[in-house]
């Protein structure tokens, strides 16, 4: 599927139904990326369900298939997909599969997913001499985010500044620009340097950084390599949750620490505080 860009309202219903046409409210309601991946899931599990000749007896195929997986050291992202595309393309088994979602949330605590642990300061500001990582931990940058960010998006004053954001879940699912106050000295001062950099080689439209996702990722744990500290588990999401750990831990605020790091649940957030006791 194509996915069709967003557009404003048209005053005509002649307009509007030219610009609707290929479009369907379903199909556009997730993702493209969620919609493969459903797909991909239920791929899987098609070959269980096909025989099933009533959604009575569909629950028991599909929990026998949830014990499959598991067993075979299958990721429960699988599952979690599985069940939500079935829904999806198959809408009247919506509430007819209690004992697969009741087996799927045991396994979810059971097996707790790996998580990124939360950045201390201190070693940010060590690895900031070798890399510029500073925005991402000041702004409670997810990586994507960060990756995204042009000089252009900086407007830096003498002691603080914005960053609005090119790419971020909120922009994504609400249509709306993100930004995050800058008010870390250093941080800014770190900024301006690179501003005026990247204005002389007149590369203010392109990313900060120019290479590729994976290229950051190998960089990050080469400098964890550096200080010795890879075997704590950092990620480059570590970035985020220890600018989130360490802003809580100055103001105190949970509500002010949600709204900064633009979570949509507190209970996101609440865990990533919960991470803290992994580096104590």
């Amino acid at each position: 599927m194509v996915r069709p860009r967003v557009f404003a309202g048209l005053r005509t219903r002649k307009a509007r139904k030219a610009a609707r046409k290929g479009i369907t409210l379903r199909d556009v309601g997730i993702s493209e990326k969620t919609q493969v991946r459903y797909y991909d899931a239920v791929s899987q599990l098609y070959p269980h369900i096909e025989s099933c000749d009533s959604l009575e007896g569909l629950d028991e195929v599909v929990s026998d298939w949830i014990e499959e997986v598991f067993t075979k050291g299958a990721p429960i992202n699988l599952v979690a997909d599985a069940l939500s595309g079935l829904h999806y393309f198959m809408r009247s088994t919506k509430k007819r599969l209690p004992t697969s979602w009741k087996l799927f949330a045991t396994w979810r605590r059971f097996e707790v997913p790996s998580r990124a642990p939360p950045l201390t300061q201190d070693l940010l500001w060590a690895m900031v001499s070798r890399c510029l990582l500073a925005l991402s931990f000041h702004c409670f940058l997810r990586t994507g985010e960060a990756l995204a960010v042009r000089p252009c998006d900086l407007l830096l004053g003498k002691d603080s500044g914005i960053v609005t954001l090119p790419v971020s879940k909120g922009k994504t699912r609400h249509k709306l620009s993100e930004s995050v106050t800058i008010f870390d000295v250093t941080v800014v001062d770190i900024l301006h340097e690179l501003y005026a950099l990247k204005k002389a080689q007149g590369m203010m439209k392109v990313p900060i950084w120019t290479k590729s996702g994976t290229a950051f990722r190998t960089s990050f744990y080469s400098l964890c390599s550096f200080f010795h500290v890879e075997h704590l588990g950092f990620r480059c999401y570590s970035l985020r949750r220890g600018g989130a750990t360490s802003y809580f831990k100055d103001c105190g605020l949970m509500e002010k620490t949600l709204l900064r790091g633009r979570w949509a649940s507190i209970a996101v957030f609440t865990f990533v505080m919960r991470s803290r006791s992994c580096l104590t």
